[in-house]
């Protein structure tokens, strides 16, 4: 803005009057900022006037959901660069978070390895090599908890061991999984089944210690249909009783280890319709380390390494001699597949490794949450002590509030080092992860980490404001409405403060102290 004086001398012949009726440069400066500051105080109370109508209206409409009758809530929507809370709803109550629970853990290991470390795997030969490259004893595994090795990766481990002089095995395969503790389903997650989410944890695992049972219906009615397990290994003992009819019926999964401990049996029986689709199940293995063990003799032998012996498990033998260092991914990568799918091995895994890096071998879920809770500390949240029993949110003893995810998301966000790679992991709204069919096809912008147990629903992420993002967490606790209702409910609540304008005026404009 320009302020235009006068001069005395143009002043005095052009108006008439006298010389001290004008006003001085410092008089009219003073009266300008006057001015401007009025104006801008009535521009900040009129856009936190507007806040408190549609953001609070907002809330209220949540809160007013058939579906979230009966229901704990609380809600904290904040400025990123500030803190200052915009919106809140019992923001210091404890509530079961779900896997909301995965971004205490993200962070956590973020901020401990950065995004760019790797897991290694060590492999260890224990037996003479002769000129032939052929083993006279056993190829030795040392599991160190990597949680995203899979058949693919596995291929490229049995290639090194081949390119390492490695054309023979006479010895078998053994696996040395102490780095973590010998329990692998957690208390809390009892009864478990054997679908993939309840995966069991092991310091050597592959696939995320699951696998896929196909169902395909024969080209004609009272055939057989075929039954295949993905990925093919030796490992599992395929028994097929299922029949090709006209018309749907029931099927049934026998699946558990075989008695002698070799591997696990993967029964079917029942019937499958003549024009129905494949028949598609993701199911946990029951004995990991033999399950990772077969798949890397099977990827050696279509390497040419030919693989005699048994596959065993056991501790490292102290007269073997490392062969190689197998490096997985970037834990930045693995905190995107922890968050995008909320995968609840890959958060059992990584809260054991934390806990046997920090704390020593075995890892376990106790020492791993020892290191979650000293992060939480270091942050310096005023938010009430969390109760954490795992690293996933699969355990319904969790208790945070909304308050303190939000510390959480806003400390990981605004790390120089770590926080574009935390950024990056959160599921876009209505794009992918476990957000792809919500938040209406990607109409709003927002990226979070979802949460659902019986009766819980909860979202945590980010918002985009003017000039500055908004972070924003959700959680509902004992919700009579349905999981996709309660859903729903939350989607329309954050599309109402993704299209508050006067929510994100508060947020650039000063009163949160966060304007630029």
């Amino acid at each position: 803005m320009r302020c235009r004086i006068a001069s005395r001398s143009q002043s005095a012949s052009g108006g008439g009057r006298g010389a001290s009726s004008f006003p001085t440069v410092r008089g009219a400066m003073k009266a300008w900022g006057r001015r401007l500051l009025l104006t801008g105080i009535a521009g900040l109370l009129a856009a936190n006037a507007g806040a408190s109508s549609d953001a609070d209206e907002a809330l209220r409409a949540l809160l007013a959901q058939r579906a979230l009758r009966g229901s704990r809530v609380g809600v904290v929507v904040a400025s990123l660069e500030s803190g200052k809370r915009l919106l809140a709803r019992n923001p210091n109550e404890l509530l079961v978070p779900a896997s909301n629970q995965k971004l205490l853990l993200a962070a956590t290991a973020l901020a401990h390895w950065g995004p760019a470390a790797r897991f290694e795997t060590p492999v260890f030969v224990d037996g003479p090599v002769d000129a032939q490259g052929v083993l006279m004893g056993t190829l030795w595994i040392q599991g160190r908890g990597d949680p995203t090795l899979v058949s693919e990766s596995l291929w490229k481990l049995a290639e090194e061991i081949r390119l390492h002089g490695i054309s023979q095995i006479r010895g078998g395969i053994g696996v040395d999984s102490s780095y973590f503790e010998p329990l692998q389903i957690h208390p809390d997650w009892e009864p478990a089944s054997l679908r993939a989410y309840h995966a069991p944890s092991s310091a050597f695992a592959a696939n995320y210690s699951s696998y896929r049972i196909e169902i395909r219906a024969a080209a004609e009615a009272g055939r057989p249909a075929t039954v295949r397990v993905a990925p093919f290994t030796p490992y599992f003992r395929i028994r097929s009783d299922v029949l090709t009819i006209a018309q749907p019926g029931p099927l049934e999964l026998d699946l558990g280890p075989l008695p002698d401990g070799s591997g696990e049996r993967v029964g079917v029986r029942g019937v499958v319709p003549l024009a129905g689709k494949p028949k598609t199940y993701w199911r946990a293995v029951t004995l990991p380390e033999l399950y990772a063990a077969s798949l890397l003799r099977t990827q050696l032998e279509t390497q040419g390494v030919r693989v005699r012996g048994p596959i065993r498990v056991g501790r490292l033998p102290e007269s073997a001699r490392e062969l190689l260092r197998f490096k997985g991914e970037p834990v930045g990568q693995i905190i995107g597949k922890l968050n995008k799918f909320s995968n609840n091995f890959i958060a059992a895994q990584l809260t054991k490794a934390l806990g046997a890096e920090v704390h020593g071998a075995p890892g376990s879920w106790k020492k791993g949450i020892r290191v979650i809770q000293a992060h939480l500390d270091r942050i310096g949240s005023d938010a009430p002590r969390p109760v954490i029993v795992d690293g996933s949110g699969l355990s319904p003893r969790n208790r945070l509030s909304a308050g303190l995810l939000v510390d959480v998301v806003r400390d990981a966000v605004r790390r120089f080092d770590s926080g574009p790679e935390f950024v990056a992991s959160l599921p876009l709204g209505g794009l992918d992860g476990t957000l792809e069919d919500r938040m209406e096809g990607g109409q709003t912008h927002v990226r979070g980490k979802t949460g659902h147990l019986r009766h819980v629903s909860s979202l945590t992420g980010l918002l985009p404001g003017a000039g500055e993002w908004l972070v924003f967490s959700v959680l509902v606790n004992g919700a009579r409405g349905s999981s996709p209702d309660v859903d729903a409910a939350i989607d329309a609540f954050i599309a109402d403060l993704s299209a508050s304008e006067s929510l994100s005026a508060i947020s650039a404009g000063g009163v949160t102290g966060g304007g630029r």
